[in-house]
């Protein structure tokens, strides 16, 4: 059952990916190349997968889906929900942080400082407890990388905590001898941050549009033009 219900997540991945391909959303490998593995994105490929050895053994595992998404404290979804006019998260932001027009999510990753973080600390708690395995968020459907990416330069390393959170992540795992992995969940932010395009329908700033529309031209003399 649990091999059924890992490869249909594989499957799942790699159909969203063939769908975004009918878009042509624009990829580059070019700084920054994809590991060749010994899967292709096809039916037949993926129907020779194995759940790993480790995994068929380890019962318990701890996941941290942690990153700009969590300074306002209204959920993982914020990011996106911020956008929804009239939303219990957008009426968060709006009176915490300022309209979305304004003051989007680009202004929230800023506060993101991680100054209290201790890896280290926090994984050997998960050991203590009784984690086997220990997975990170390498970055949220807000396609805000937490590594030194290449890919782009909206990262952690460039900006927020200016950290590479998943290079403390992965030490601390292999020194409390946990397997660890990442999780990445890039390939659905074209389709979910559709909201970021919208405007609000009603009320002083109606017709406005959100930040979403923003371009780099629209940075020039501001924090994030220089991104």
């Amino acid at each position: 059952m649990k091999t059924k219900k890992l490869l249909l997540l594989s499957l799942l991945f790699v159909a969203g990916t063939l769908s975004a391909q009918n878009y042509q959303v624009p990829v580059s490998e070019q700084d920054e190349p994809m590991m060749q593995g010994k899967f292709q994105p096809t039916w037949e490929s993926l129907s020779n997968y194995k759940v790993p050895e480790w995994f068929r053994n380890v019962k318990f595992g701890i996941w941290a889906h942690w990153g700009p998404q969590c300074v306002e404290g209204s959920g993982d979804w914020m990011a996106r929900h911020l956008y929804m006019e009239n939303s219990r998260e957008y009426r968060h932001h709006v009176a915490n942080y300022g309209h979305p027009s304004e003051f989007g999510f680009k202004d929230i990753i800023p506060l993101w400082k991680a100054e209290k973080w201790n890896p280290d600390k926090l994984v050997a708690f998960y050991k203590k407890i009784g984690a086997q395995y220990f997975f990170a968020l390498g970055n949220h459907h807000d396609n805000m990388d937490l590594w030194d990416s290449k890919y782009q330069p909206w990262n952690s390393v460039n900006m927020g905590p200016e950290k590479d959170i998943l290079k403390g992540w992965e030490k601390a795992a292999r020194k409390h001898g946990l397997y660890f992995g990442v999780s990445l969940h890039a390939d659905h932010a074209w389709s979910w941050y559709e909201t970021a395009q919208r405007h609000d329908t009603q009320g002083p700033k109606k017709g406005v549009p959100y930040d979403g529309k923003l371009t780099k031209a629209d940075g020039k003399g501001k924090w994030w033009g220089r991104i």
